[in-house]
C-alpha cells in the first residue's frame, strides 16, 4: 500500500471515530435528561400518593373516579 492509501484509511477511521464519539455523547446527554425527567415524575407521583394517603375521603373519591375511567376504556 502506498502513502495515499494509508492516509485515506486513517482519515476514514478518524471520521468514524469522531462520528461515534458524537453519537455517544448525544446518547449520554439524552439519557441524563430522561433520567432527570423520570426522577421529577417519580417525585410528583409520590407527592400525589402522600396527599391521597393523608385523606381517606379524597382517596376514596380518587379510586371511584379511577375505576369509572377504567370502565370507559
Amino acid at each position: 500500500m502506498n502513502e495515499q492509501t494509508y492516509v485515506a484509511i486513517i482519515t476514514d477511521l478518524a471520521n468514524q471515530l469522531a462520528s461515534k464519539s458524537i453519537n455517544e455523547a448525544e446518547f449520554k446527554a439524552r439519557l441524563t435528561e430522561s433520567q432527570e425527567h423520570v426522577a421529577q415524575l417519580v417525585n410528583e407521583v409520590e407527592s400525589y400518593r402522600s396527599v391521597l394517603e393523608s385523606d381517606k375521603d379524597l382517596k376514596d373519591l380518587f379510586e371511584e373516579v379511577k375505576n369509572k375511567k377504567e370502565v370507559n376504556k
